[in-house]
């Protein structure tokens, strides 16, 4: 590994060597999974461990509400949860269990040393596992879902309904989260608000009245940049529309820095990019008033990527991860705006560079479709979609496709929906105000929840919005407080 590339931690694999046998998977008797986590370590641990078996992961969020709804919305058979979800209270697993539609049971997900998993068996949890997770564990929670699935299935359906309640409120802790790199990713380009949903993430982890973490938004679109127009900028040529409409000026951006780097790149190859260097193209920072938001820009117009720069492939991909690795070692979280096509090389190293991929799908059946096909070439390109998570935007329960048919048409887990809401998204295009800023309604609110999900300290800015809500479900998003 470079001197220079961040330490990761390596996966551990699971201790198998006193393990229960895993059951085989069963064809036609899939076991769809929504977990509730702490840590986002232990969720990729357990999704590896999960392959092969019968178990599919449908969704994941550290959020209890978020996770109930989850479980409910896309219709999972069971919810793996830990008491230190934010929100997390003992009367979601009597909840669950006892859902008008189907029995949901749960199973506690607990620190090993912790009395918590007695506790949420005593309120309803039909068992428990623990951590660290290991062979041991996993087998246990595979057998635990077979059995417990099957169990309260049928004693629904003998009308068996009875459990000994006792309230018993776990210990609240600290929230722990883990810096990221995002790339926001669109297989079908046109309407997907991939690059709306890139700016305003950036927006919610970065301003002081929310995440206030160092937070950088890479353009990386080879095709053509637009975050900037997005953020009040415009190129330094169009001075006279800066001045007609506000806008601020970019002097430089991305396709500066590779021009400047390319020119030493024979001789001494990426090492060029460092930190320092980075921050030569980036605009005045902060790119937001009252943030810790730094923004690169991209490609301005549609001929940069066709330079004599871009012919060089590697030396293109060699750029664009060297940016990444420079820029994660100082920042909290990088945000990265990426094009379409993955095996473009600015997308490539946006894609492997990347802890989590956010696959933006509308509900539209091409998006979708679309989306199944480039899924699969991703698959080949990249050996495996583990970091891959779905994000559906513009959405509308009205419009005939449900979140439940999305997930299992492209078998990615579930990680956010946002609302259909075209007047705050386009009056926040053209005013070049990212609408989490403004907009207290549904769409700001799914995207602060969006931002929530990487730093659970942002739960305390929020609070929840009562009242009866039709179609779009609002009980999982929170609002800024007054």
């Amino acid at each position: 590994m470079p001197e220079d590339t961040p330490q990761q931690p390596e996966p551990v694999a699971p201790n198998t060597a006193n393990a229960t046998p895993t059951p085989a998977a069963s064809p036609g008797n899939l076991y769809s999974l929504s977990i509730g986590y702490r840590n986002s370590y232990d969720v990729e641990q357990l999704r590896d461990a999960l392959n092969g078996t019968d178990i599919k992961v449908v969704s994941y969020d550290q959020d209890a509400q978020r996770v109930f709804d989850n479980a409910v919305r896309l219709e999972a058979d069971v919810v793996l949860i830990s008491p230190e979800c934010i929100g997390y209270r003992t009367a979601i697993l009597q909840d669950l269990l006892f859902y008008r539609t189907k029995p949901i049971p749960v199973i506690g997900w607990v620190e090993g040393r912790s009395d918590d998993g007695r506790q949420m068996v005593a309120n309803g949890a039909a068992g428990y596992i623990t951590l660290p997770l290991d062979g041991v564990q996993v087998a246990k929670f595979v057998n635990q879902v077979h059995e417990v699935v099957d169990r309260e299935r049928k004693r629904r359906a003998q009308g068996e309904i009875s459990l000994a309640m006792k309230d018993i409120v776990p210990e609240s802790r600290s929230q722990a989260w883990q810096s990221k790199v995002i790339a926001v990713y669109v297989p079908k380009g046109g309407g997907s608000h991939r690059t709306t949903t890139a700016v305003n993430l950036s927006v919610v982890l970065s301003h002081l009245t929310m995440g206030n973490q160092s937070t950088m938004l890479l353009d990386f679109d080879q095709t053509k940049g637009d975050c900037h127009t997005m953020l009040g900028y415009i190129m330094a040529d169009e001075y006279k529309v800066a001045l007609e409409r506000n806008l601020r000026i970019i002097e430089r951006g991305l396709y500066d820095l590779i021009v400047n780097v390319g020119v030493r790149y024979a001789a001494t190859g990426a090492s060029a990019v460092t930190l320092s260097y980075i921050r030569n193209y980036l605009v005045d920072s902060p790119a937001v008033p009252e943030s810790q938001l730094d923004f690169l820009p991209g490609l301005l117009r549609p001929t940069d990527s066709g330079a004599e720069e871009f012919h060089n492939r590697q030396m293109i991909l060699d750029i664009g991860r060297a940016i990444i690795q420079q820029v994660r070692r100082t920042y909290s979280f990088t945000v990265i705006d990426m094009g379409q096509d993955f095996s473009a090389p600015l997308h490539e190293a946006a894609i492997r560079e990347a802890d989590d991929v956010l696959v933006i799908v509308p509900p539209i059946m091409t998006a979708v479709l679309d989306t199944r096909y480039a899924l699969k070439s991703l698959e080949r390109y990249f050996g495996d979609l583990n970091k891959f998570r779905l994000l559906t935007t513009g959405y509308d329960p009205n419009f005939g496709l449900s979140e439940k048919e999305m997930v299992h048409l492209l078998n990615l887990p579930l990680v956010a929906t946002i609302p259909f809401d075209p007047i705050v998204a386009t009056q926040s295009i053209n005013t070049h105000t990212p609408y989490v800023l403004t907009d207290s309604g549904p769409l700001g609110t799914s995207i602060r929840a969006l931002g929530a999900m990487y730093l659970p300290q942002l739960q305390a800015v929020f609070k929840p919005k009562g009242g009866k809500v039709t179609g779009f479900s609002i009980k999982r998003l929170f609002v800024k407080q007054v």
